[in-house]
C-alpha cells in the first residue's frame, strides 16, 4: 500500500512538474512574442515616416533634377512618366533598402510583352476547368 501511495504521489509531482514548465514555457513564448511584434511596428512606423518624408522631397523637386549627365528618362517621349510615379518608385526602393545607401539612376517604362511560350503557359494555367 505504501508502495502505490509512493507511485502516486511521485506521477502527481512529475505532472504538476511537466504542466508547470509548460506553462511558463507558453507565457515566455508569449511575452517575447508582444516584444518582437512591438519591435517590428516601431521599425515599420519609422520606414512609413522616412518614406513620406522621401516622397515630399522627391515630389518638391524637379524631375528632371534626378536624372543623370547624359541619361535621358523623361526626354521629349509623348508618354512620359509622372514625378508622382517616380516619388513612388523611390519611396518603394527606400522601404527595400532602408538603412543602405541607395540612388535611382533611372526609370523607364517597360515595353515587352509576354513571349509566345509565356502566353501559352498563362493560357494553360488559367484555363477553365
Amino acid at each position: 500500500m505504501e508502495n502505490m501511495q509512493l507511485a502516486l504521489s511521485l506521477l502527481l509531482a512529475g505532472f504538476l512538474i511537466v504542466f508547470t514548465v509548460l506553462v511558463t514555457l507558453i507565457i515566455i513564448i508569449l511575452i517575447y512574442g508582444k516584444i518582437i511584434q512591438k519591435a517590428q511596428k516601431t521599425v515599420a512606423v519609422r520606414r512609413e515616416k522616412k518614406a513620406i518624408i522621401r516622397v515630399e522631397e522627391l515630389q518638391s523637386q524637379s524631375p528632371a533634377s534626378d536624372v543623370p549627365a547624359g541619361g535621358k528618362v523623361f526626354g521629349d517621349d509623348p508618354e512620359q512618366i509622372p514625378g508622382e510615379i517616380i516619388a513612388v518608385i523611390a519611396a518603394a526602393v527606400d522601404a527595400l533598402y532602408g538603412e543602405k545607401p541607395h540612388r535611382i539612376r533611372s526609370v523607364t517604362r517597360e515595353r515587352k510583352g509576354r513571349s509566345s511560350w509565356g502566353s501559352a503557359g498563362v493560357f494553360q494555367n488559367t484555363r477553365p476547368f
